[in-house]
């Protein structure tokens, strides 16, 4: 598990906000937008790679990248993971799913190869389990229809949580658009946060390559 540590509120800039949401029925917030994919659409077809996969690298890549997003609320008190892992949803034979832990890897082929062997394996054992979950984010795969609007259930032990949702892409006037919608704590990041997420994501799905690079 990553390592974390926990945050002294009497230094943390956001405290009033913090406090100002923590204890709110629903904390949460949700937004979605239309992420053009048109460039690394084409780069994972040249490559025979994974949509998901690939998309769920880049999901991951730009959350790490986002201090905030890192900071997750743990009885009470407020910590700071070094890295955060995704949790994927996976489709079963019977319609029904799996969760699916994974691990984040700066590294785009070692991260692929061991997405890929996790999402198999769940597929054979389903994993339903609700252990631990703080030092991750969760990474929802909606492929059958589009969105302008995304919300998830709330728990409050899991709360401060990211939860990023991509739904099916379509074309229009030759761009492919792919719905994403993100729900965060409102205590623990703000709009302007996801905005600089959106930003890092819109800067790998438009220069793919970089994917190779790493961080």
């Amino acid at each position: 598990m990553p390592k974390k540590h926990r945050i002294d509120l009497a230094d943390y800039g956001r405290r009033g906000l913090l406090e100002a949401f923590r204890d709110r029925q629903m904390p949460c917030f949700s937004t979605s937008c239309n992420l053009d994919i048109t460039p690394i659409r084409r780069f994972i077809k040249a490559n025979g790679y994974s949509f998901f996969i690939t998309m769920s690298y880049v999901l991951s890549r730009a959350v790490n990248q986002v201090p905030e997003f890192r900071h997750r609320l743990i009885a009470g008190e407020l910590y700071a993971f070094e890295r955060v892992d995704p949790g994927y949803t996976v489709l079963l034979e019977d319609g029904t799913f799996s969760f699916c832990d994974s691990m984040h890897f700066d590294d785009f082929e070692r991260y692929r190869k061991h997405a890929a062997n996790r999402i198999a394996s769940v597929k054979i054992r389903p994993d339903h389990a609700t252990g631990d979950k703080h030092h991750m984010f969760f990474i929802s795969n909606v492929p059958w229809f589009s969105f302008t609007a995304f919300t998830h259930p709330y728990e409050r032990k899991y709360g401060s949580i990211p939860i990023l949702t991509i739904g099916k892409y379509f074309e229009q006037d030759n761009v492919t658009w792919m719905p994403l919608a993100v729900q965060v704590h409102h205590g623990v990041v703000d709009w302007s946060h996801v905005g600089v997420l959106y930003d890092h994501i819109g800067q790998l799905v438009r220069y793919p390559d970089s994917l190779h690079a790493g961080v």
